[in-house]
């Protein structure tokens, strides 16, 4: 059958010859190559470099708890384990905060650890932050219309939580603006935990659980912070520790209690008497990616 169609060359007679059997399936298996290779180059424009690693090599190969440095690790911690409670016991009897600093231990490795908020006094270690739940709930605890931490933390945790925020003072007009542009935040005042709990602020605010928990009150978290990890539960506390290191020890006991675990410790440089710890529930750590050591922080004697 001839068909002619007119071109800027002139006229061209197109011929459309019937296939042959043998023909028609090279077509065939030509087509489906082509096509195939067009699906799988789209797949991978698709698909960044870690959806692929993370989705398709097996468990094996992209688990660090497996690798021979954080088995090392890990034995090196267990060894030395009752060494360093022992040594953080006596330390806690002294008046040396940065000798007390420098013995406490880590005691779970989180390897995707991140600053939020200032670098200097203010700022929080956070582990993996990016893996918080979807409409998890963060408490921040102790503003001062200082709120870089919790901007920094809101959009690093992907604008997808509703934040919390309380201050023993009423904040600047724009600071609760601030808060409120941020998923609806909500800042709560009264001096913790005397004029204000922090059971209080979760009931008034329907929420059940806590994500990120960063408590900064001067003080107040040595009698404010139990009754809220005791009824609710939070998967990382982000503290600084005000007081002497016996008080030091006593609220990492508290917190050890009820099953968090060490994983940054960071003096505050304008404050000797002033650090700053980061723990992880036990029930988080897988998903935050943190792997336990070994228990450094030494039992509270009941």
């Amino acid at each position: 059958m001839g068909l002619s169609t007119y071109t800027p060359l002139g006229v061209i007679d197109l011929k459309v010859t019937p296939p042959t059997s043998a023909y028609g399936k090279m077509s065939g298996a030509f087509q489906t190559l082509a096509f195939s290779v067009i699906f799988l180059i789209t797949i991978c424009n698709y698909l960044t470099l870690n959806d692929i690693y993370t989705k398709y090599l097996p468990s094996t190969h992209r688990n660090l708890n497996d690798s021979p440095q954080m088995k090392e690790l890990r034995r090196a911690a267990l060894i030395s384990a009752t060494s360093d409670r022992k040594t953080i016991l006596t330390a806690a009897t002294g008046t040396d905060h940065k000798d007390f600093y420098a013995k406490v231990k880590m005691e779970v490795y989180c390897e995707q650890k991140e600053r939020i908020g200032e670098h200097m006094d203010g700022g929080k270690y956070v582990c993996n932050p990016k893996k918080v739940k979807r409409d998890c709930t963060l408490v921040s605890l102790g503003l001062n219309n200082q709120i870089g931490y919790d901007k920094h933390i809101f959009e690093v945790t992907g604008k997808r939580c509703k934040i919390l925020g309380a201050d023993k003072g009423t904040q600047k007009p724009e600071t609760i603006d601030a808060y409120a542009s941020m998923n609806g935040g909500r800042i709560f005042v009264g001096k913790i935990p005397d004029e204000l709990t922090i059971l209080k602020m979760m009931e008034s605010s329907g929420r059940d659980e806590v994500e990120l928990l960063k408590i900064d009150i001067e003080g107040g978290e040595h009698t404010g912070l139990e009754p809220l990890i005791k009824d609710y539960f939070v998967c990382q506390i982000l503290i600084e520790i005000h007081g002497t290191p016996a008080e030091h020890l006593r609220m990492l006991q508290t917190m050890a209690k009820y099953g968090f675990r060490l994983f940054n410790i960071d003096p505050n440089p304008v404050c000797v008497e002033c650090c700053e710890y980061s723990l992880i529930n036990e029930l988080c750590m897988a998903q935050f990616g943190a792997i336990p050591l070994a228990i450094t922080i030494p039992a509270k004697e009941e």
